[in-house]
């Protein structure tokens, strides 16, 4: 089983870095009834499989967590799950960034520190309630640009001016699903 050195209750979930070198693993997978891997590049070397030197400690909640010294900014990583119905790579819901190794939804994960991203946003006031406009958006289907391809954030992000002028100030994201189907 992997090492168990900085995991405690208190470890956050997915990737974190720590001080000293390494990081911790956490993921909460609780129909994952006989293992959880943590398989990737950590420093350079391609740790991948389903061995017990990759197998997170289970704990009576659900949660599986491991630590690998190797592991640093940058590498990239994914859980193997097994579990009741289903098997296979899984990406970590808390990832930092998702890598284009592959096309999405089969890409990696990219371990980054918890303060890496430049936030712009300490001037950002919420707008009183009283003066809220909301507007309700499905991601998928706001900004379709080409027929069968689902819009992106990035593809709401161009259509941010045209909300504001019709006076919207809080745009409110439907929850974002992932489906098993292709989209036709």
């Amino acid at each position: 089983m992997i090492s168990q050195v900085n995991v405690s209750a208190a470890t956050p979930m997915g990737a974190t870095l720590v001080d000293g070198g390494g990081a911790t693993f956490r993921a909460w997978a609780p129909r994952a009834s006989a293992a959880v891997y943590i398989n990737g590049t950590f420093g350079g070397t391609a740790r991948v499989g389903q061995t017990d030197d990759l197998l997170l400690a289970k704990d009576a909640n659900g949660y599986w967590s491991g630590f690998v010294t190797e592991a640093q900014e940058g590498d990239f990583y994914h859980f193997w799950v097994t579990g009741n119905g289903s098997r296979g790579y899984k990406r970590d819901p808390y990832a930092r960034e998702l890598a284009t190794d592959v096309v999405f939804p089969n890409c990696s994960c990219i371990i980054r520190s918890a303060t890496a991203y430049p936030w712009h946003d300490s001037a950002f006031m919420t707008p009183d309630f009283t003066n809220m406009i909301v507007y309700q958006i499905h991601i998928g289907t706001y900004a379709i640009s080409k027929s069968g391809t689902a819009s992106t954030f990035l593809d709401v992000v161009g259509k941010i001016p045209y909300l504001v002028a019709l006076g919207i100030n809080v745009l409110q994201p439907l929850p974002v699903d992932e489906v098993t189907f292709e989209r036709r």
